[in-house]
């Protein structure tokens, strides 16, 4: 897994025409920087059995979610919005953490023993502040039309240090790439977005859409900064064959193209620069089917003295 600890806290702004870090929100480089290599080297080991065991698997990603749920080290109630029909639930509660499940239609869950909660997370959702050590929203951040508020709601419900948990299509994948060349949409076999193909499910005051906002790394990174999160790693669970194969027609492109671009942006800040080119260039994101983030809600200040 590739991992990068508090390297997203810094933010940035524009001032003066220059982008600037904000005070509030510098971290220690030198920390940033042995944390990576740490990081680096305990995963080195790993790298050629995962890439192998990425391409030979299933596609669905309830390993990792119970792997990443399980090293949250504070435990307690775990939201799963939208819960869908309960697969999350099991590993959830291997992970040590006691689910809840919540979705617009919570009778197509298999919920038995679960504490289910039917919700809109159009709205705002019907917990109280500080209500769950973990949130994972599986395969929905896609379907929110503000998905702003939606992590903002995600941090108010959380716990002080609470873990976020997404996961969601990669479209930074080499494939994605390419069909969104060819057709304007990231997908080959997916249907493309239209007012016939939009809505997947209607019934009650509220349709529920298909994958109609879709968001990429860069943009998931940017808005879970500004609701107050931190990114503690991005991975994913199955490499995509295809996205392989293009890679020695497009990687090189890719990688110009991409160290260009955010060069040219991030000048005077190295480390948002060598963060965001070392996520954008991983296997992870080049070949992974999915994009898999988690996140730690900022401590205030009395608990992260505690």
């Amino acid at each position: 897994m590739h991992r990068v600890l508090k390297a997203s806290t810094m933010g940035s702004q524009l001032s003066e025409g220059k982008w600037v870090l904000c005070p509030a929100t510098i971290k220690d480089v030198a920390t940033i920087q042995r944390s990576r290599a740490r990081l680096s080297r305990r995963g080195a080991a790993k790298n050629g059995r995962q890439s192998r065991s990425r391409i030979f698997r299933s596609g669905h990603a309830y390993g990792e979610i119970r792997a990443l749920l399980a090293e949250v080290q504070r435990k307690g109630m775990c939201l799963d919005l939208p819960a869908g029909r309960g697969v999350n639930l099991p590993g959830i509660r291997d992970a040590g953490f006691e689910p809840v499940a919540a979705d617009l239609y919570p009778e197509d869950a298999k919920t038995r023993g679960v504490w289910t909660v039917k919700t809109d997370f159009n709205s705002p959702l019907p917990f109280a502040d500080g209500s769950f050590a973990a949130v994972l929203c599986s395969e929905g951040i896609e379907h929110h039309p503000a998905q702003a508020r939606l992590l903002q709601e995600f941090a108010r419900v959380l716990q002080p240090a609470g873990a976020l948990l997404i996961t969601t299509p990669n479209v930074l994948n080499l494939r994605a790439r390419f069909s969104t060349m060819l057709n304007g949409h990231y997908s080959f076999k997916r249907a493309p977005v239209s007012e016939v193909t939009g809505i997947w499910k209607s019934g009650g005051h509220r349709p529920y859409v298909g994958h109609v906002h879709m968001l990429g790394y860069f943009e998931l990174r940017f808005i879970l900064m500004q609701a107050g999160f931190v990114l503690t790693e991005v991975t994913t669970a199955k490499y995509a064959i295809s996205s392989i194969m293009l890679a020695p027609f497009l990687w090189l492109p890719v990688r110009i193209a991409t160290t260009r671009l955010f060069r040219r942006y991030l000048r005077g800040h190295p480390e948002i620069y060598r963060e965001i080119c070392a996520h954008a260039l991983s296997p992870v994101l080049l070949f992974g089917k999915k994009l898999i983030v988690l996140a730690q809600k900022a401590a205030t200040t009395g608990d992260a003295s505690s």
